[in-house]
């Protein structure tokens, strides 16, 4: 399996075969051998959602031992190709064969924050034992979701987002970083100061400004990068107003993005996710999709244009890890960036910033501001 899951796929499904194709494990090694190829084909992804599926199907004939790991690896699958809908969808339908199962009630919380469905994800999380830390940072995730999705102002989400974190007795650096958003927003700044100065105090934090939720160990911290040398890329004028005209006058793109706005209006729209680029969007920008994917981008992370309001302004927010740096691409108009003690104007260079610091952006100007952001792994990794 390790060192050729085609080879290991080929076993299985001959065993299964033997078996008169109704061997439980011979199906779920094969998934399981397919799950491992799309490392190397990621086209075998559709083909391994298939195969966890088949498996979910047998419902509860399935033994727990096989049910449990290949609902989780084919929801996995489908929100990593970003149909997260049909993720809560599957775990909807097959969850009550394992009702009792608290893991897969949390991934189905998680999912409905994903989702961006907060209050459903709300709804199921009342039904389990509110004792449990996990179940507490979930419910404080989607009460912030909730505020960020209404657009209204009403800080009440957040201040129950923040009781809830601050009832957690043994604090990570997710539950602070998470715990000094919601206060901060809320406008309760002192509080968050205080939270955040006793946790660097405590270890919890290596760092006043960087506050990932997942603190990759051993990996060099810096807001900006100036030092490394990414491929280059080159928009022409033309590429650039085509895609400010796609953004804000024609309406090329979906739903906007995005829920960390102050001020004014701020969001994005994706062009890929987890290393898949998005057939739809990128048919919007063909050129600017065509030369980020000749150049190597689009691998990690996001890709996505963002675009800023005249008078608009972010929230203070960190990246959940330091694993992933961001190539910030101007194309049109200037962006304020304020990342931990340091302010920047992006209008022409590009500019790689480690995201997993606390940043803002603002945009002062008259003009609306788009920017491409693409992810690059950290040099480190």
């Amino acid at each position: 399996m390790k060192t050729d899951p085609g080879a290991a796929k080929e076993q299985f499904d001959q065993l299964n075969d033997n078996l008169g194709k109704r061997s439980y494990i011979s199906m779920y090694g094969s998934a399981l051998a397919l799950e491992k190829l799309i490392e190397v084909d990621p086209k075998q992804e559709r083909n391994a959602i298939q195969a966890f599926r088949v498996l979910v199907n047998f419902g509860k004939k399935l033994p727990k031992e096989i049910m449990k790991p290949a609902l989780k690896s084919v929801v996995s699958l489908l929100i990593n190709s970003g149909r997260v809908r049909m993720a809560v969808s599957t775990l909807e339908k097959y969850l009550p064969h394992q009702a009792d199962d608290l893991e897969l009630n949390l991934l189905l919380v998680d999912t409905h924050i994903q989702n961006d469905d907060p209050e459903k994800a709300l709804e199921v999380a009342s039904s389990l034992d509110q004792n449990i830390v996990s179940v507490k940072i979930l419910q404080a995730q989607a009460h912030k979701t909730l505020f960020d999705k209404s657009g209204s102002g009403d800080v009440e989400p957040l201040n129950k987002a923040a009781e809830l974190l601050l009832s957690v007795t043994d604090k990570t650096a997710q539950v602070v970083s998470m715990l000094g958003e919601c206060l901060q927003k809320a406008g309760r700044g002192e509080e968050a100061l205080k939270v955040l100065e006793e946790a660097v105090a405590a270890g919890i934090l290596t760092s006043l400004y960087q506050r990932p939720g997942n603190l990759t160990p051993g990996l060099k911290g810096q807001p900006i990068w100036t030092e490394l040398e990414l491929p280059a890329i080159e928009f022409t004028p033309e590429e650039k107003d085509a895609l400010v005209q796609a953004v804000i006058y024609k309406g090329l793109f979906g739903e906007m993005e995005g829920g960390n706005t102050k001020e004014g209006v701020w969001g994005y729209f994706g062009l890929s996710v987890n290393g898949k680029w998005l057939s739809e969007e990128c048919k919007a920008v063909p050129d600017i999709c065509k030369k980020l994917k000749a150049a190597g981008y689009g691998t990690v992370g996001k890709t996505y244009v963002s675009l800023l309001y005249p008078s608009s302004s972010t929230y203070p927010h960190c990246a959940p890890s330091n694993e992933i740096l961001h190539l910030i691409i101007p194309t049109s108009g200037t962006t304020n960036l304020r990342i931990a003690d340091k302010n920047l104007a992006i209008s022409e260079e590009p500019v790689v910033i480690d995201p997993s610091f606390e940043k803002e952006f603002s945009n002062e100007g008259a003009d609306a501001t788009v920017m491409i952001v693409t992810s690059v792994l950290h040099p480190d990794l």
